[in-house]
């Protein structure tokens, strides 16, 4: 399986979990734009019904009203 197939199935295992807390590590990484997009209105939708995310990430997910705690130099 490819990086994005990979994650596609983790995400999928994720969702059937129907687990209050995420913990995501680079959860976007191997994805395409369009399963960024997919996978983003699953986050809001998971947050939307009382879920919690916390995700370590080198990129912004779109996740409106995500509060973010920045470690390490910026620059």
């Amino acid at each position: 399986l490819s990086t994005g197939q990979r994650r596609r199935a983790a995400i999928a295992k994720l969702l059937v979990s129907r687990r209050p807390l995420w913990l995501l590590d680079e959860p976007t990484a191997g994805l395409d734009t369009a399963s960024e997009e997919r996978f983003a209105r699953l986050m809001t939708q998971h947050r939307g019904e009382g879920g919690i995310i916390i995700a370590a990430t080198h990129l912004p997910l779109g996740l409106e009203g995500a509060q973010a705690l920045v470690m390490g130099e910026t620059g």
